[in-house]
């Protein structure tokens, strides 16, 4: 699935090397696979990125409100994706800067 959605998040890291350079997981319903979340420090500060499975939107949306509590201080996330903006903005980020946006918690 990484390798699907690689060009998109803007990643060029081999999926191996994600998984051991990130905070990753990877969440599931029943059996059913969502999608995976990580989260990396980048200039000092905690960014997110994401991918997941067409139709899977308010289950992802819960995912990902659910890792903010795992973290403290601001958390980042730059895309240019409108789905993934969307998703951001229903989450309580705003946005900073292009392409740029902070769930502010500081």
């Amino acid at each position: 699935m990484y390798k699907k959605y690689q060009r998109l998040i803007g990643d060029d890291q081999e999926f191996r090397d994600l998984v051991k350079t990130t905070f990753f997981y990877s969440f599931f319903d029943d059996d059913k696979h969502l999608g995976c979340i990580y989260y990396y420090v980048r200039n000092g500060k905690l960014f997110v990125n994401a991918f997941a499975h067409r139709h899977t939107h308010e289950l992802n949306l819960i995912c990902l409100k659910q890792t903010f509590a795992w973290f403290k201080g601001n958390i980042y996330a730059e895309t240019r994706h409108k789905t993934a903006i969307f998703c951001l903005y229903k989450c309580g980020f705003k946005k900073l800067r292009n392409n740029i946006y902070v769930l502010e918690r500081e």
